[in-house]
Order: C-alpha cells, then sequence, then structure tokens
C-alpha cells in the first residue's frame, strides 16, 4: 500500500461513487413508480409526472455533484 508523501493533504476522492448513488436512487424511484402503475395504484399519467420530475432532479444532483467535484481537486 502507497503511503501519501504528503500526510497533512487528504487524498482527492473521485465523484463516481456518489453519482451511483444518485443514479441508484433515481431508478428505484421510477421502478416503485412503476410498480405501482402496473398495480394501477397511480393512473399513467400521473407516472409521467412523477418521471419526469425524478429525472429532473436527479439531472440537477449530477450536475451538482460533478460541478463540486471539479471545485474539489487540486
Amino acid at each position: 500500500m502507497k503511503e501519501n508523501p504528503n500526510p497533512d493533504v487528504a487524498p482527492v476522492r473521485s465523484t463516481g461513487g456518489s453519482l451511483r448513488a444518485v443514479a441508484s436512487v433515481c431508478i428505484a424511484v421510477l421502478a416503485a413508480a412503476g410498480v405501482l402503475v402496473v398495480l394501477e395504484v397511480i393512473p399513467r399519467s400521473a407516472f409521467a409526472e412523477v418521471g419526469g420530475k425524478a429525472l429532473g432532479v436527479g439531472a440537477i444532483v449530477v450536475v451538482a455533484a460533478l460541478a463540486i467535484g471539479l471545485m474539489s481537486k487540486r
């Protein structure tokens, strides 16, 4: 295992893990909404609205995570 040559500076972490987490949450929300549509708990028109909003929120979070990751790199 390599040691950090400068122990006072923390290593820069990748934003890949946080992006995967956001994508996983968006997929889970859309899957749950899809199941509710199939079971006819919510109408199809509401699914289109929920799906669009979930994708929009996911896109905003991904862009924000990328921006924060780029700003944190030294």
